[in-house]
């Protein structure tokens, strides 16, 4: 009677494919695909696709071998019957034409690096386009508007003054120098924005501003005794002494430094090179 209770269930798993029997193994000792999977460390989604024998739902050839032994083994079933019966079912399904390897998990580690290359470019481009701000601010490179207000001034001290009025005459100095006050006015004006600052006799900048367009800045008395002036954008930068325009201080876009700020100094720098010190229209002259 026992010889008969066994062959039905024998000629059973005979005719069953090995997702099949592994399923009956699970069934008859009481387990669910969960517990399976805390024991193998395999997702039920994989558990299930060895169970209907659907290896196409599996990584690879390797994968589906190494899977379903690891089953058998949970079940109390011969890991190498089992791996052997699933290798057969691969052959048959011509399943052996598939790749070796294919990465299975959205989170494969094999594809880290490209996603830590790309962040790397990233943070790369963002340094530079942050050091060349950084270079644009400072630089000396004029734009359109600074060359703009450069032309409109060379235009307004090279006209002609109106109803024939003749400037008054200003006196001169052993060598044809103008003669200025020691006391005069020293200010200075952005044409556009520009950076100044003020050197101490090391040349280290004390301190230093920045004006912006039409701003002006009368140098303290104590700062033309002490200090020297430097700037970037020499071109951007109006420098009157008692009202008269001395010109640039230095050639255009040139880091210019060590201007001694006392008037007859900056008078006898703009005769030097030879730029004409024209009346600041709109202010009284100094009286001879």
């Amino acid at each position: 009677m026992a010889d008969e209770d066994v062959a039905p269930e024998q000629g059973e798993l005979a005719i069953t494919r090995t997702g099949d029997r592994l399923r009956l193994a699970r069934e008859a000792a009481g387990l669910s695909l969960a517990d399976v999977a805390t024991r193998t460390r395999i997702t039920q989604r994989h558990l299930a696709a060895i169970e209907k024998s659907d290896y196409s739902e599996l990584p690879g050839r390797t994968y589906a071998t190494g899977f379903a032994r690891a089953y058998a083994r949970a079940v109390d079933l011969s890991e190498a019957e089992i791996g052997a019966s699933v290798r057969r079912e691969l052959e048959e399904d011509a399943y052996g034409a598939r790749p070796v390897y294919e990465a299975y998990e959205p989170t494969d580690p094999a594809r880290l690096p490209t996603a830590r290359l790309t962040w790397t470019l990233v943070v790369i481009v963002l340094v530079l386009m942050s050091a060349y701000g950084v270079w644009r601010f400072l630089s000396v490179e004029p734009d359109e508007a600074l060359i703009a207000a450069q032309n409109r001034a060379a235009d307004e001290s090279e006209a002609p003054q109106s109803d024939g009025a003749t400037a008054p005459a200003t006196k001169t100095g052993p060598a044809g120098q103008a003669a200025v006050a020691a006391s005069a006015p020293v200010v200075l004006t952005g044409i556009s924005e520009v950076w100044i600052g003020f050197d101490d006799a090391a040349g280290k900048t004390e301190n230093w501003r920045t004006l912006d367009a039409g701003e002006t800045y009368q140098v303290p008395p104590d700062y033309i005794e002490q200090f020297t002036l430097r700037t970037s954008i020499p071109q951007a930068l109006k420098v009157t002494v008692g009202g008269r325009d001395i010109g640039p201080v230095g050639p255009a876009d040139t880091l210019v430094k060590g201007v001694s700020l006392k008037p007859a100094d900056l008078v006898a720098r703009a005769e030097g090179s030879g730029t004409p010190a024209a009346p600041r229209p709109g202010l009284p002259q100094p009286k001879g």
